[in-house]
């Protein structure tokens, strides 16, 4: 395997570049998908419904529906650094001011805040990283991404047990201030290409080719967002991610709240949420990896597949062991869905607008993390049950997996 730069010894600053990103992807996103286990503790302690505490889970992802496309825009301009920083200090701030709402307007404008500051944060990573590897795309962006499995692993356990000692108010202000500090610190190391420091992306050699070929950095080619959005292949990769983020964000919002309905208690709700973040942080890396040999269209069908079939489970799921199960298949399918969703993306549309394109495709993810939780609340406070959305979860990426395997990539331009 070639490196960027033969000339030059040490660690590639790609990876550095990875690192940073891993950081973030640990924090924002880990701390996002604890949302559940603050659900019941805020709803009975401000006498709230759950559509309502639903909504602002809605309103976090609708910001990140609403900024993402505009940072990524911001970031094939101007780079990451200032943008994540940003990021970290509306996060740390958003959440430290959540220990103290007494209304559910003040409960919803600090959680578009957070979405404001996740927004403006995923794309200009993840379009940092494209442009930093020409080989080794998934196993980098795998490594980055596993982050938000990492998180999941981490911040449910740790949030269920800081609730319990200090009560949900304090762990907000804790939360507040590790994100703050952690995600400014990681922001301040991102530089926007190679070519800023001299060096090539990584397996591009002196000439300008990988493996034989003409390296896509080396060459003014791809599609602008204008010229992608008038492409079949954008909106079906756009609906895929709509589709399976659906069922990710209603999961982390509500599964914990299900699954004490069923009987499990707090702690060990916590912990099914904990191995939906190991597995899938496994399949971020793992099946991340994978994608760069047998392609991200088959991998995308086949998670995407995996990930409707295991929402069917989740309807008939009562004992410890049947959440575990699910949360061990459903985690490992959607971190391999998202990496193919992101990588497939310089695949089908070169990298002369990777950022932008990123951030509209992001957009229907985060329409999907809107509506889930919130039409899962809404459903639930009228059926007392989860189980109609539950099968909407699976129709949805079910769907979109057939249309992703028919998916034919655009002509080159």
């Amino acid at each position: 395997m070639s490196t960027a730069t033969p000339k030059r010894s040490g660690i590639f600053y790609g990876w550095v570049i990875v690192g940073a990103g891993l950081v973030v992807w640990t924090l924002e996103p880990g701390m996002y998908t604890s949302f559940g286990v603050f659900f019941k503790p805020i709803s009975t302690d401000l006498g709230w419904s759950r559509t309502m505490v639903s909504g602002a889970f809605t309103m976090a992802s609708l910001m990140l529906a609403v900024f993402s496309p505009i940072s990524g825009y911001l970031a094939d301009r101007y780079g990451p650094r200032n943008l994540v920083m940003t990021s970290g200090l509306l996060v740390g701030v958003g959440y430290a001011l959540l220990s103290t709402v007494q209304s559910l307007w003040q409960f919803y404008a600090l959680y578009l805040l957070v979405g404001i500051s996740m927004g403006i944060a995923f794309a200009p990573i993840t379009s940092t990283v494209v442009r930093w590897f020409a080989e080794n795309r998934g196993r980098a962006l795998g490594i980055t991404s596993v982050g938000t499995g990492l998180g999941g692993m981490i911040f449910p356990p740790l949030a269920n047990y800081l609730i319990g000692a200090w009560g949900w108010r304090d762990a907000y202000l804790f939360f507040g201030v590790l994100l703050g500090v952690m995600v400014m610190a990681s922001g301040s190391v991102l530089r926007r290409s190679p070519e800023e420091m001299g060096l090539l992306p990584y397996g591009v050699e002196q000439s300008g080719k990988v493996s034989g070929v003409v390296a896509p950095q080396r060459v003014a080619s791809g599609y602008s967002l204008h010229q992608a959005l008038g492409t079949g292949a954008f909106w079906r990769v756009f609906f895929s991610a709509m589709a399976f983020v659906f069922s990710f964000a209603l999961v982390h919002a509500h599964l914990v709240p299900h699954a004490t309905d069923q009987g499990l208690t707090p702690a060990t709700a916590a912990l099914v949420m904990a191995v939906i973040g190991a597995s899938n942080a496994v399949g971020r890396l793992g099946l991340g990896t994978l994608s760069d040999r047998l392609g991200r269209k088959r991998m995308l069908f086949v998670t995407l597949l995996t990930v409707s079939l295991s929402m069917l489970w989740l309807i008939w799921a009562r004992d410890a062991w049947a959440f575990f199960l699910f949360a061990a298949v459903f985690g490992l399918a959607y971190g391999g869905a998202v990496v193919s969703w992101m990588g497939i993306q310089g695949d089908l549309f070169g990298l002369v607008a990777v950022g932008a394109i990123l951030g509209a495709t992001q957009t229907g993810t985060n329409t999907g993390g809107a509506s889930g939780p919130l039409l899962a609340g809404y459903i639930f406070d009228v059926t007392q049950s989860y189980s109609l959305v539950f099968v909407v979860a699976a129709v949805m990426p079910f769907i979109m997996s057939w249309l992703i395997l028919t998916l034919r990539r655009p002509p080159p331009r």
